[in-house]
């Protein structure tokens, strides 16, 4: 029996849920660590995280500093799926802007600009439908620099190095685990995991489980994937998540 398998790549874009809730949830209270993990307590905290919800699905994430003083705030068409809609802005703990960066259901549109640690002005760019118009770049002192890409995404090493290769190359390394073959399990399994900034593939998950055993398959076929040439933003080497959803098809 022959299967197919499909995927969809999101990079820092949410998908639609199945079902919206029918109540706002309450604002939610949580700790994170140095790494952005939650904690179940403030023991070892790093950072405070509020989210509240504007309906059942948009909303705003606010994370502060142990100090209280406000690290960011981000707004969401929907929080669980993280697809940003409305401004997103970035703060040192001296509380002076870092980044600020508008989107328009998960695409940038708006302005994108960035600041040097005293507040001058480092980067300013232009966005309409996820597409850069006008684009500059400054020195601290304010005089105009060559304009760079503030993103890049990561490549692949195999074929282009785009989201096709990515998913040609998990498709060779799924392999349909028997006992979901012999109940006819088809599906969709929802994957996310991290390409750090050194290449190389981290945290998978399964975000949206279809049966344990492709679960784990599909996990596995993701940590199989080859180095990846790192993501950029601005002219550093940064870790960059991505969602998967994995489509299985028994012929």
């Amino acid at each position: 029996m022959k299967y197919l398998i499909s995927s969809l790549f999101c990079a820092g874009l949410g998908l639609g849920e199945a079902a919206a809730q029918q109540t706002i949830p309450p604002l939610k209270k949580e700790f994170l660590d140095s790494t952005w993990h939650v904690l179940p307590s403030a023991a070892g905290a790093h950072y405070r995280r509020e989210t509240e919800w504007r309906d059942s699905t948009a909303g705003e994430v606010r994370d502060y500093y142990l100090s209280g003083q406000l690290q960011s705030r981000e707004e969401f068409a929907n929080i669980r799926t993280r697809s940003y809609h409305g401004t997103s802005e970035y703060f040192d703990k001296a509380g002076l802007l870092t980044t600020h960066a508008e989107f328009d259901h998960g695409k940038r549109a708006g302005e994108l600009r960035l600041y040097y640690p005293g507040g001058q002005l480092k980067r300013r760019e232009r966005y309409a439908a996820d597409q850069r118009g006008t684009g500059e770049c400054f020195a601290p002192d304010g005089t105009p620099v060559p304009f760079f890409e503030f993103e890049i995404m990561p490549r692949y090493s195999e074929g282009d190095g785009g989201f096709q290769a990515i998913v040609s190359a998990i498709s060779r390394n799924f392999r349909y685990p028997k006992d979901a073959r012999r109940r006819g399990i088809e599906g969709r399994v929802l994957v996310r995991f991290t390409v750090n900034a050194t290449g190389q593939v981290e945290n998978v998950v399964v975000t949206q489980a279809l049966f344990p055993s492709i679960d784990a398959e599909a996990i596995k076929s993701v940590y199989a994937l080859k180095r990846f040439t790192p993501g950029q933003q601005d002219g550093k080497a940064v870790s960059v998540s991505f969602t998967t959803p994995i489509t299985l098809r028994l012929q």
